[in-house]
């Protein structure tokens, strides 16, 4: 052993336990495994289910208390469809690591048996609390370690129950937070179905219980933030940047763009469950019994939210540098090209556009022109004049076949926004009158 030579000791550990926290898990087992799952279908949520729960939350505290990270890769360990096999779940949770925030099996769908919904330690932790605290034989100092220790990560290297995936990359689609599964887009479809579900039950599991409206208005609002985190998920496989933490021993590629076939799949994905109006979203017995006003203006704010993500500078700059890399790779003008094709579906035809798609043509139309009114001396300046040159072009012939009047006023008022872009990063030259 180690002896006297050094030492490791954890001094002292608190674990805070906030007032809100029981309800927040509450609300997110309701909607995010209601569907599938009866003994979800509570606002009194079964002690046996939140004592689970508490047992969880704590174990991942414990888990930073003994020095673990967060691992954000830990859920993309295991395939899709095994979160649908209640032998697996029951096993292996739902992460390889209880260190992911991977939370809830939002998977498993209605009539699925024996499912395991709630998060529990996994192989990861048992590995990785085995790398750093046991006692390696004859050795004398921490460099004395490190051939074994490397060697032991290096044996799993191959193993995806073993990768660790950092919080911090914001660019690579296996290391999302809230996230669960090795595919978003098979893991979203699923995911979306079962919140249709919950969205049709919802007031008969809060306010008809209740007898007022409070809880369905909190839970409604926690439905957004799902049903957002379910579309963010499929997003960052657009100009995603898949990364591996390795060493030049495993001949590996520490960083990889998303191949252009998942990156296209993503932005049909997006365009069928995103920016074609969420109807299921709109129910009226929801929308008029827990406020007076904002029906159009949630939904816009999600969509743009989406809308800047995908057009955000960084997320272009990648693809202009993957594609440098390798001809092959999906491109930022495929981008923008594919966004004003399902955006503005309605522009090849005389089909009248609803309110909500015109908020969301606005916003498209809105972050181009923020985009140009930047200096950004790159590709994308072209890019976006190009596409707008090409909008406006088909948005005056468009305005000419529109029949209905608020469609023909839009398509005016979207024309006059493009026509209207300054240029404000432009210095222009001082005039002095004499």
């Amino acid at each position: 052993g180690l002896g006297d030579v050094y030492k490791r000791q954890i001094l002292e550990s608190d674990i805070i336990w906030y007032h809100n926290h029981l309800r927040s898990y509450r609300n997110r087992y309701l909607l995010e495994t209601g569907a599938a799952n009866p003994s979800a279908r509570t606002l009194n949520t079964p002690k046996e289910d939140i004592g689970e729960m508490m047992k969880m939350v704590i174990a991942h505290e414990v888990g930073h208390a003994l020095g673990l990270p967060h691992n954000m890769s830990a859920s993309r360990a295991y395939e899709v469809e095994s979160y649908r096999n209640g032998a697996f779940t029951q096993e292996f949770g739902i992460a390889s690591s209880i260190m992911d925030y991977a939370r809830y099996n939002y998977i498993a769908q209605p009539g699925d048996e024996n499912i395991r919904f709630i998060r529990q330690i996994g192989p990861y932790d048992h590995y990785a609390i085995n790398w750093g605290y046991r006692q390696i034989d004859k050795v004398m100092s921490p460099e004395d370690e490190v051939d074994t220790l490397s060697q032991w990560i290096l044996d799993k290297a191959d193993d995806k129950k073993y990768t660790f995936g950092k919080q911090s990359s914001r660019f690579d689609p296996i290391s999302q937070t809230e996230d669960i599964g090795d595919d978003a887009i098979k893991a979203s479809t699923y995911a979306l179905s079962n919140l249709k579900i919950v969205a049709q039950n919802l007031p008969a599991w809060t306010s008809d219980q209740t007898n007022d409206y409070e809880d369905l208005n909190e839970l409604y609002g926690e439905l957004l933030s799902c049903y957002n985190r379910y579309v963010r998920h499929v997003l960052e496989y657009t100009g995603g940047v898949e990364e591996q933490l390795i060493s030049p021993k495993q001949n590996k590629i520490a960083y990889q763009a998303v191949s252009k076939s998942k990156q296209e799949a993503s932005l049909k994905w997006l365009h069928d469950n995103a920016f074609k109006t969420p109807q299921w979203l709109l129910d009226k017995s929801i929308l008029q019994n827990i406020n007076y006003k904002g029906y159009t203006q949630r939904l816009k704010t999600l969509q743009s939210r989406y809308i800047n993500a995908l057009l955000n500078e960084d997320r272009l700059l990648r693809l202009i540098d993957h594609h440098a890399i390798n001809a092959d790779n999906y491109t930022a003008l495929s981008l923008m090209q594919n966004l004003r094709n399902g955006i503005f579906s309605e522009i090849r035809t005389a089909k009248n556009v609803d309110v909500y798609r015109r908020n969301l043509q606005h916003s498209y139309v809105n972050r181009l022109k923020s985009l140009m009114e930047k200096d950004l001396n790159s590709d994308i300046s072209a890019i976006t004049r190009a596409e707008m040159n090409t909008l406006n072009n088909q948005l005056k012939t468009a305005k000419n076949r529109a029949v209905n009047t608020m469609t023909k006023y839009h398509y005016r008022d979207l024309i006059e926004t493009i026509d209207t872009v300054s240029y404000t990063h432009l210095t222009l030259p001082t005039i002095y009158s004499v």
